[in-house]
């Protein structure tokens, strides 16, 4: 029986001099396909850059080859039906952040890298549980999350007929949910920290603030509650594939126009608070004899993302063992505590953050003022552990 062709793969290649010692070829990452060579044009140090570039050859390669209909389990293999998922949605895949689009397609590498010579009837426990390993909890279990959407995806297309197998992807119990928040001390020194940071004076002038954006991103994530991805993309301008805010309304569209988001991260949209309302028209306007911005997380002009920033700065404001168990994400859990402890409703709170009142209520409810507060009732005023004629029982 023949051997199955390896799949595209990325390979560094080292740098190449002629015989007089001249550098020839610099270091970089080659696309193998077969005997086909394919250059990335991405530098040994662009790992990333190199991926999204082999991506985006499987998508042109495979895309005039059509997937036949109907396929059982056995006759179609898992790394064809993850190619067609990449075409289909390719579109989807392109408006995402630059962050947000190397996260996914290093997670579809994952599964290329493992599946892409089996057949779908080899999604079981066995094999979904030897995929766990060396993985941490939370991303096997995204990532076999993501290969059942698109089994699932191609089952609904008519590419692939399980014939009503129930496929097994054993994923990993879901974490409990653990987090932790900002005191209002804390966010108020990461923000004057972001704001007043500068870089080197240059010839003897004062430097220039470098995390401005940083400082407006705290700011938006903890009066919002909205996820970093879709702060950093959006735009005061209504454009297409971002996010946009509404200033004459003073709302926040979180989803671009005509985006289906998952049920668990819903994007609805959110009433700005009006002292963070008031900050976001001066940032849109500018100061005084300079351009106001266009989008609410820029630096110098153009949309940028947090992650290496936040991280520098978390490192400089907080000590190793509170900058371990902190993040952007924290910004998010900081916002609904916040709004619990003030006592607003749970269901207001569930709406504001795009969230379901039954999480809400589950991870965030021991901070509401009425907490449990019906049994505190019955013991503080004497009726726990009476008989019904308000006798106390023997």
């Amino acid at each position: 029986m023949p051997r199955h062709q390896k799949e595209p793969h990325l390979v560094k290649r080292t740098a190449r001099y002629n015989k007089a010692g001249k550098l020839t070829h610099t270091a970089s990452w080659i696309i193998y396909d077969g005997a086909k060579r394919t250059s990335t044009g991405c530098g040994a140090d662009d790992l990333e850059g190199a991926k999204i570039k082999l991506h985006e050859y499987n998508v042109a390669k495979h895309a005039t080859t059509p997937l036949p209909e109907g396929k059982l389990p056995h006759e179609v293999l898992v790394g064809d039906l993850i190619r067609f998922y990449l075409e289909r949605k390719k579109e989807k895949i392109q408006v995402k952040s630059a962050s947000r689009k190397k996260d996914y397609l290093r997670d579809m590498q994952a599964l290329v890298d493992f599946w892409a010579d089996h057949p779908v009837s080899d999604i079981g426990e066995e094999n979904c549980i030897a995929y766990r390993k060396g993985k941490a909890l939370n991303t096997a279990r995204r990532q076999l999350q993501d290969l059942r959407a698109i089994v699932n995806f191609a089952e609904l297309k008519g590419k692939l007929d399980k014939g009503g197998r129930v496929l097994d992807y054993a994923l990993p119990p879901k974490p409990k949910a653990r987090f932790q928040y900002y005191s209002r001390d804390e966010v108020a020194k990461l923000v004057w920290t972001a704001y007043r940071r500068k870089n080197d004076a240059i010839g003897g002038e004062a430097g220039h603030k470098t995390s401005v954006h940083i400082a407006r991103f705290i700011l938006v994530a903890c009066y919002t509650g909205t996820r970093a991805e879709r702060i950093e993309e959006a735009s005061f301008e209504r454009e297409e594939g971002r996010p946009w805010i509404d200033l004459d309304r003073g709302i926040f569209f979180r989803k671009y126009d005509g985006e289906i988001a998952p049920t668990n991260k819903r994007a609805d949209p959110v009433r700005i608070p009006k002292p963070l309302l008031e900050h976001m028209r001066r940032w849109r306007k500018g100061k005084p004899g300079k351009q106001g911005s266009q989008y609410l997380i820029e630096f110098q002009g153009r949309p940028v993302t947090t992650r290496k920033g936040f991280y520098s700065l978390k490192m400089e404001v907080f000590d190793d063992r509170r900058a371990k168990v902190v993040n952007r994400h924290t910004l998010r859990h900081t916002c609904a505590t916040w709004l619990m402890q003030a006592g607003v409703s749970i269901g207001l709170v569930a709406k504001y953050l795009s969230a379901t009142e039954k999480i809400i209520e589950e991870v965030y409810g021991q901070f509401h003022p009425d907490f449990q507060a019906e049994a505190d009732h019955a013991f503080s005023r004497g009726k726990a552990g009476r008989g019904k004629e308000g006798r106390k029982v023997a």
